[in-house]
């Protein structure tokens, strides 16, 4: 009998070993678990032999590990170097391309063997000295190029090594050809995206817009982009006309995103700080905003009070945020109407009570960002950020 159950025990615990499955996970593959998808792991063949493997994996640039039956409890298996190297408990650095994965339990080792490397795809200056920018690829298909300053000169996006180009006369954006005529930019910063596969491009001007409790608020879960926005015709210098600010803290933060920000100590103007950690303190004011790149600077200019402002001296919008209504009020002349519009224009409300106070019920809209355009009796226009909580 005990001879059976030690024969049992064998049997299930082999099954138990044959159940595993190891997997790889991470921002290389398809991210790491979280709320919207807690298992991401792509699943690795289990050769019977204490390795595990997998052909021809797409990877991006980014960290990964391997772990055991997508459980974080179980074994998982890291690494500090790439391509290859000892498991530790590190994220393994991996670079973009298509891998043979090899995990081996045996010795404790990986491998990710390059199959396919992508084609390298430069943007080059046919007229400046042939200076070169490489781009940064993925998937060999969509390649970027972030923030790069560029001359009024000739421009084609060429395969790194050989003679092959591509490009047409259209500029900021177009559709290539091989050997075509060159594009024929216009001096400024752009972000550049080129698709290998289609031959389209664009030449974009990065955004750069004011967040802080200064302007509308820093991001957050219910509005993740409260960017007050500028407009710049060369992505060097950004102005920003008769914007109202509170008191607060203020920043400038590019592409609505953390990556790049800059900060500064001086108000109302002063030197732009990169990734600063220090907000500009702003006092409350309509101002002239300018922000300059290439200086690193800014400044906020006290703008010229109008009759707008007079008319508009006296108004107020509250709740905002709000959970169920707003509350527009005036007091030194009629609002005339409120037209307000959700973040893709569509216009959602519109009223013309002709009243030194009127109100819209937002119980029913989703939660984000909002726009009401305000027209007073005397002809006067603003248009006020509203956020739905």
């Amino acid at each position: 009998m005990k001879k059976l159950l030690l024969f049992c025990a064998l049997i299930f615990s082999a099954m138990a070993l044959n159940a595993q499955t190891i997997g790889i996970v991470g921002p290389a593959a398809n991210g790491w678990p979280g709320d919207d998808n807690s298992t991401p792991d792509i699943e690795l063949t289990d050769n019977g032999d204490g390795t595990h493997t997998i052909e021809g994996l797409t990877l991006n640039t980014g960290a990964a590990k391997f772990r055991t039956n997508k459980n974080w409890d179980e074994p998982n298996y890291g690494g500090d170097t790439f391509p290859s190297g000892n498991v530790t408990g590190g994220n393994i650095p991996v670079a973009a391309g298509v891998y043979d994965i090899t995990l081996d339990l045996n010795s404790n080792t990986y491998t990710f063997e390059d199959v396919s490397t992508f084609t390298e795809i430069e943007l080059v200056g046919t007229a400046d000295g042939d200076t070169a920018f490489e781009m940064a690829t993925t998937d060999g298909v969509n390649y970027t190029l972030s923030t790069t300053q560029l001359g009024d000169t000739m421009l084609q996006f060429r395969e790194v090594g050989t003679t092959t180009t591509y490009s047409s006369a259209d500029f900021p954006s177009g559709t290539a050809t091989e050997g075509g005529e060159a594009i024929n930019s216009t001096s400024g910063f752009y972000n550049v995206s080129f698709n290998l596969e289609t031959l389209a491009y664009s030449f974009d001007i990065p955004s750069i817009g004011l967040v802080g409790p200064g302007a509308a608020g820093w991001p957050g879960e219910e509005n993740q982009t409260p960017d007050i926005m500028m407009s710049s015709e060369n992505g060097d210098v950004y102005v920003l006309e008769d914007q109202v600010i509170n008191d607060g803290d203020i920043k400038f933060r590019q592409d609505q995103d953390w990556s790049v920000n800059w900060g500064g100590t001086a108000f109302p103007e002063g030197p732009a700080v990169l990734n600063s950690g220090d907000n500009i303190p702003a006092t409350a004011g309509t101002y002239d905003i300018t922000f300059s790149r290439s200086n690193s600077t800014y400044t906020f200019t006290s703008s010229t009070a109008s009759n707008d402002d007079v008319a508009f001296a006296g108004f107020k919008v509250y709740p905002n945020p709000s959970s169920d209504v707003w509350v527009f009020e005036n007091q030194n002349e009629l609002i005339a109407g409120v037209s307000v519009y959700d973040q893709t224009g569509k216009l959602i409300y519109e009223s013309d009570d002709n009243a030194l106070r009127t109100q819209f019920n937002a119980g029913s809209l989703s939660t984000g960002l909002y726009i009401a355009q305000v027209t007073l009796a005397n002809g006067s226009q603003r248009a006020i950020r509203l956020l739905k909580k």
